[in-house]
């Protein structure tokens, strides 16, 4: 080996082995933290909100493996290594994306459920039941999802926990407005003493006047969501159009350095578009 070869080769090594270093130092801690954020989200999510029998170690490792079959995917098919990380980036995305709307789904189901179990309770109340037996007399007459909810709240109450923690867990768990409201108007009762039945009926006409006008509002700005996912799928559709007339007319935005930076940041601003008309959209009563 030759003293120039020598001279070139020692600040390369340098070079890599403190970019090593640094990748172990920071990296590592980085992503060690990123993995437990995730475990605590799917456990809250998928374990106390779904309440889906499924590990979030497991959950944690299939989302993983969504980023890797994406990302080999779009390398394969499409080939370069802009797409491999545009690829990965999706499949990071996705499973959070289906989890959300499992989520939001689940919720608005309740929601839905909501003021005809608050009247069940009610009647029970007015029958001379306490509030533990109504609720008991709800989770057997009631379908899924506020069946489940209900009988996760009995389990606890059940297994020796106070019933105002067990209804503070419930409104915690299902992450509504409205279950939050009625958790706390019956903790105030049991506190203070009342009229349990004339409240609840109280609690359940305000909310079906809430979700009255989140129905209303919900029409009015479904134009604007509308527009959000034309806005974000158009671009899609004409870059396949172009794709299937003019093959070569977008080889410029995969093969060129510059190129590619111009598609990453086309992406970025459609995708921050999207996000930005649906945030404006989601008003909250």
């Amino acid at each position: 080996m030759t003293m120039p070869t020598v001279f070139y080769l020692l600040p390369l090594s340098v070079l890599i082995f403190v970019a090593v270093f640094l990748l172990i130092s920071f990296g590592y801690p980085a992503t060690v933290a990123f993995v437990h954020r995730q475990h605590r989200w799917y456990e809250r999510v998928l374990v106390q909100q779904l309440l889906i029998d499924i590990h979030p170690h497991t959950a944690v490792a299939l989302s993983g493996g969504a980023v890797l079959m994406t990302g080999l995917a779009a390398y394969l098919f499409v080939g370069g290594y802009l797409w491999f990380f545009i690829g990965a980036a999706i499949g990071a995305v996705l499973p959070y994306a289906v989890v959300r709307h499992l989520e939001s789904k689940r919720r608005h189901q309740l929601e839905r459920q909501l003021v005809d179990s608050i009247i069940t309770v009610a009647s029970g109340v007015r029958a001379g039941l306490n509030i533990v037996q109504s609720m008991e007399m709800l989770e057997q007459n009631s379908k899924a999802p506020i069946k489940q909810e209900f009988a996760q709240l009995l389990r606890e109450y059940q297994m020796g926990l106070d019933l105002d923690q067990a209804m503070r867990n419930a409104a915690n768990r299902i992450g509504s407005s409205h279950f939050r409201l009625l958790f706390t108007a019956l903790e105030m009762h049991r506190r203070r003493g009342g009229d349990v039945g004339q409240s609840l009926d109280r609690i359940a006409e305000s909310i079906r006047e809430i979700q009255r006008l989140e129905g209303k509002l919900e029409t009015l700005t479904a134009s604007g969501r509308f527009q959000a996912v034309s806005l974000a799928g158009m671009p899609i559709v004409l870059m396949a159009a172009m794709y299937l007339f003019t093959p070569g007319f977008l080889r410029p935005l995969t093969v060129d350095p510059i190129g590619r930076i111009i598609m990453v940041v086309i992406v970025a601003l459609v995708v921050t578009a999207f996000f930005w008309i649906r945030k404006i959209m989601n008003v909250d009563i």
